[in-house]
């Protein structure tokens, strides 16, 4: 019974071995490539670096969504020597007022220097620490750094809390930055559907700042050992 004769192995050019050997360096360095340090606090618009009297307690990275609600909103009163009446221009009813997406805060996960989730942030500009503490942030300063991502923001602690005084994460935090943002925005101001929700995935860079000569907050027993 004749089989069929096997077919000779050719052994790979120079061109596919080096073309080879360039693709695994790529993706090893992919792999490898260390995240590029957050921006330095001397390096900001002034209004948003934090004070001499606050020294950096922590830095965390989030990846979350910024939500937003479709609402009636009055428009910008014509510029000077425009005669054109509101109801004329397109998509603003005949009161002035046009239907745009209305920002409602941030739904992300808090991430440390170790990778790991410690905490979250959520609408009205809370910061949630895991173990129980949190940060009610107030906008003091905003910049518009990047024409395609959210704002650059520095919040003054409004209000914090802690399960005991001096304890959990938050508990000393005076001071919030976000900064080095990606994505956030909307595709476009307007929107169709009043009361529709959207959310648009984003990133940014929290710098927890708290005030010179405090200890760092002790962590329970639980948190202090992960």
């Amino acid at each position: 019974m004749t089989g069929f004769s096997p077919r000779p192995v050719q052994p790979p050019r120079p061109s596919t071995l080096c073309l080879m050997a360039c693709c695994l360096l790529a993706l090893t360095g992919c792999a490898t490539a260390p995240k590029p340090p957050p921006t330095s606090d001397e390096s900001l618009p002034t209004a948003l670096r934090a004070s001499q009297d606050e020294v950096l307690q922590e830095v965390m990275t989030t990846h979350g969504d910024e939500t937003y609600v479709c609402r009636r909103i009055r428009t910008s009163p014509p510029a000077f020597g425009v005669t054109a009446r509101p109801d004329t221009l397109p998509g603003v009813a005949r009161d002035g007022t046009q239907l745009a997406w209305d920002p409602l805060g941030s739904e992300a996960i808090l991430v440390d220097a170790a990778g790991k989730s410690v905490g979250t942030v959520a609408p009205g500009r809370y910061f949630l620490s895991y173990d129980g503490s949190y940060v009610i942030g107030n906008i003091v300063a905003e910049s518009q750094v990047g024409a395609n991502a959210l704002t650059w923001v520095r919040y003054t602690a409004r209000f914090v809390a802690a399960p005991r005084p001096g304890e959990g994460r938050f508990a000393d935090v005076s001071s919030i930055q976000r900064i080095d943002t990606s994505g956030g925005l909307p595709p476009q101001p307007l929107c169709e559907l009043e009361g529709a929700h959207l959310l648009v995935p984003y990133g940014a860079t929290y710098m927890f700042y708290r005030a010179r000569g405090h200890a760092p907050a002790a962590l329970p027993a639980n948190q202090a050992s992960r």
